[in-house]
């Protein structure tokens, strides 16, 4: 994971909440706007990622697939030090995972993100 620390909150069937420290000294912040440093948005998707594939093993014992990125909307930005957090609702059927995942800090809103996975056959 490209985000040490996370902490899952809940998981259930129906989705996974997990919440992540932003470490201020990652060493992405030293290159990524050092006078003005923020989480490149690929860590907020991988951080998605890695919560569906945790859900996957934990609700079914498998690894799915990504098959699609269908929408990422950034609102805001993600500061070291801030806590994300990440919920996914995850609808499975016929081997197929659409996943809508919302990202927040305590200023708010900060990505919303849906993605397809497929089980492996």
């Amino acid at each position: 994971m490209l985000l040490p620390g996370a902490r899952v909150l809940h998981l259930d069937d129906a989705g996974i909440d997990i919440e992540i420290p932003v470490d201020p000294e990652a060493p992405v912040f030293a290159g990524h706007y050092p006078a003005f440093p923020l989480l490149p948005g690929v860590f907020t998707l991988d951080a998605v990622h890695q919560a569906v594939l945790l859900h996957a093993d934990e609700q079914h014992g498998v690894r799915p697939e990504l098959e699609e990125i269908r929408s990422v909307r950034f609102a805001s930005p993600v500061f070291p030090g801030d806590l994300l957090a990440i919920d996914c609702v995850i609808t499975r059927a016929e081997g197929v995972r659409d996943v809508r995942a919302r990202c927040r800090t305590g200023r708010g809103k900060t990505a919303t993100l849906r993605l397809q996975y497929r089980d492996p056959t």
